[in-house]
C-alpha cells in the first residue's frame, strides 16, 4: 500500500500542481506540505478537505487519500496483514488446475533401500527428498494417512501437499497439528498465526475435505527448543522427526516408534482445537452463510454481486426449486437468511464486473446451482441491477466492483465481525462437482479477514460508487 506521503506526490504530478501552488491555493503552510511529502510530518486532519478540494480530487481519489492519511495512524502489524490476505487472494487466483503434462516418476527403490543404514539426514539437499520419498510410499496405499507436524517456517511440506493435490494424486486423510503463537494483545493480529493459515488455506479448498488442520496456542513458538526434533511426520510405515528448522531429520522405521508416535499424535489432537469446519449439505451451506452474518451487518465478496436485499418470500418461492427432496428445510433457512440481510444496517458487497456481466447474461447464480435456484428472468436480472445500483448511490449499500485477479473467480467469502468467515466454493470450482465450505472461528485469523474485506472498497484498481452504479445500470440498461 502507498503511503501517504507518496500518494499525495503522485496527485500533485497528476494534477501538475506544485508544492507552492497548493499551499497557496489551500491555505496549508508551505514547509508542512513540503515535510509530510518527505514522510517527515503529519499534516493536521482538517487541512485534507482544502487540498482535496483545490486539487480538484474525484471522490473515489478523495476517499483514497483519506484512508492512507489515517493509515499513518495504524499499527504495522494490521497493514501487514492486509497485504498477507491480499496476496493470498491474488495467489489463489492464478493457481493453475489444469492437469500436469507428465506424472512424477516411480520410486526407484523402497524406503529401507534408500535408507539403508542411515537413520539421521542432514541438510535441505538430504531432507527434502526423505519427506517426499516418504509420502510417495505411503500414498500408494488405499487406506494412507499422513500425521504431521511441521515447523513454523515451513514451505516445503506444505508445498507437496499442495502440489499433490492439484495433480489430483491425494487420495489418503491428512492431520496436521499447527501451533498458534500467543504472545502480543488480542487487539494485535499475529501474523506468525495469518502466514501459516494463508499456507494452508489452499489445502483446505482443494483437499475435497481429506485434510484436516487443528491448533492450539503457545507462547514459545520462535523459540529453540531442548529437543533437537520437536516437529514430526508419521505414516503407517515409518516417523520422520524433524528440527526446528527443517534442516535435519531422523528416520525412525520400528512398528513400535511407529505406534508410540501414532498415539502421541492422537493424544495431542484430542488437546488441540479444529481450525476449519467442512459443510457440503446444501442447507448447511445456505446455514452457515446466515451463521457467518452479524445481524446488523453483512459482508461478502466474490465474482458476482448479492442481491439478497432484494429478496422477499416471493422471490424465494419463486427461485427455489419445489422437487428437492429437502426444498422444505432449504426454504425455512433462505426466509431466515434473507430476512436477515433485509434489515442489516451494514451492507456490504463486493464483485467484478466479469461476473455482473456473467449473472446479466444467464440469471444464474454462481454460489448456488440452477438444480437448486432457479435463474432469473431478463427482467427480473434489470430490476435486481437497477435497485442494486439505486442503493449503492444512496449509500445504504456499500456496492464496490474491483479488477479481475483481486479475488478468485471460484470463490465467495463472507467475514463478520463476531460470528467468524465462510468460504465458499461456487459452480466455477474446477475440481469438484457440488460446492463445500470451509469455515474459520478463530477470532484473530478471522479479524484479519474481516478488515482486509472492509478495506477493499477504498483499495487501488476498485471502481468508486458512483462508478459502480453506473456499470449496473448500464447492463441493465441492455436487457429492455
Amino acid at each position: 500500500m502507498l503511503l501517504f506521503s507518496e500518494y499525495l506526490r503522485d496527485l500533485l504530478q497528476a494534477k501538475k500542481m506544485t508544492v507552492s501552488a497548493l499551499s497557496r491555493l489551500s491555505g496549508v503552510e508551505r514547509t508542512a506540505l513540503s515535510k509530510a511529502l518527505a514522510g517527515q510530518r503529519v499534516l493536521p486532519y482538517d487541512s485534507l478537505s482544502s487540498i482535496i478540494y483545490h486539487l480538484r480530487l474525484t471522490p473515489a481519489e478523495g476517499q483514497r487519500l483519506r484512508v492512507y492519511y489515517d493509515a499513518q495512524f495504524e499499527k504495522e502489524g494490521i497493514r501487514r496483514a492486509r497485504e498477507l490476505v491480499g496476496r493470498l487472494f491474488v495467489d489463489l487466483a492464478e493457481l493453475d488446475f489444469v492437469t500436469p503434462a507428465f506424472e512424477e516418476s516411480q520410486l526407484l527403490m523402497d524406503l529401507t533401500q534408500y535408507a539403508a543404514q542411515r537413520s539421521i539426514f542432514s541438510g535441505v539437499t538430504n531432507v527434502q527428498p526423505l519427506l517426499r520419498m516418504v509420502l510417495t510410499q505411503e500414498l500408494t496405499r488405499d487406506d494412507a494417512q499422513i500425521a504431521l507436524t511441521v515447523p513454523p517456517t515451513d514451505t516445503f511440506l506444505i508445498g507437496e501437499l499442495l502440489r499433490r493435490y492439484l495433480d489430483g494424486r491425494m487420495n489418503g486423510e491428512v492431520r496436521q497439528i499447527i501451533a498458534f503463537d500467543a504472545s502480543g494483545t488480542a487487539e494485535d493480529i499475529s501474523l506468525h498465526n495469518l502466514e501459516c493459515f494463508c499456507r494452508i488455506l489452499p489445502i483446505c479448498l482443494l483437499s475435497r475435505r481429506t485434510y484436516h488442520p487443528y491448533y492450539y496456542y503457545d507462547n514459545t513458538v520462535a523459540a529453540r527448543y531442548t529437543d533437537p526434533f520437536p516437529y514430526f511426520l508419521v505414516t503407517h510405515s515409518c516417523v520422520v522427526c524433524l528440527s526446528e528448522d527443517g534442516e535435519q531429520a531422523m528416520l525412525l522405521q520400528g512398528a513400535d516408534q511407529v505406534n508410540c508416535y501414532r498415539r502421541h499424535f492422537q493424544n495431542l489432537c484430542s488437546r488441540c482445537y479444529n481450525l476449519i469446519q467442512y459443510t457440503t449439505d446444501p442447507v448447511e451451506i445456505l446455514a452457515s452463510y446466515d451463521g457467518c452474518t452479524d445481524h446488523d451487518g453483512f459482508y461478502m465478496v466474490m465474482e458476482q454481486p448479492c442481491f439478497g436485499r432484494f429478496y422477499d418470500e416471493a422471490v424465494i418461492a419463486a427461485h427455489l426449486r419445489s422437487n428437492l427432496p429437502f426444498q422444505d428445510r432449504l426454504a425455512q433457512v433462505a426466509r431466515k437468511r434473507f430476512a436477515k440481510l433485509r434489515t442489516a444496517t451494514r451492507f456490504y458487497t463486493l464483485f467484478s464486473r466479469e461476473g455482473l456481466e456473467r449473472f446479466s447474461a444467464s440469471g444464474a447464480l454462481d454460489d448456488f446451482p440452477t438444480a437448486f435456484v432457479a435463474p432469473f428472468s431478463p427482467e427480473e436480472r434489470r430490476w435486481l441491477m437497477t435497485a442494486l445500483a439505486e442503493h449503492i448511490r444512496s449509500g445504504d449499500i456499500v456496492g464496490r466492483i474491483f479488477s479481475q485477479g483481486v479475488f478468485p473467480d471460484y470463490l465467495s467469502m463472507t467475514t463478520s465481525q463476531r460470528s467468524g468467515i465462510g468460504f465458499f466454493t461456487t459452480e466455477r470450482f474446477p475440481l469438484q462437482r457440488g460446492f463445500c465450505s470451509v469455515q474459520l472461528r478463530e477470532p484473530n485469523l478471522c479479524r484479519a479477514f474481516h478488515q482486509w474485506l472492509l478495506h477493499l472498497p477504498v483499495c487501488e484498481g476498485v471502481l468508486s460508487r458512483d462508478e459502480t452504479a453506473a456499470v449496473l445500470e448500464e447492463l441493465a440498461r441492455t436487457l429492455t
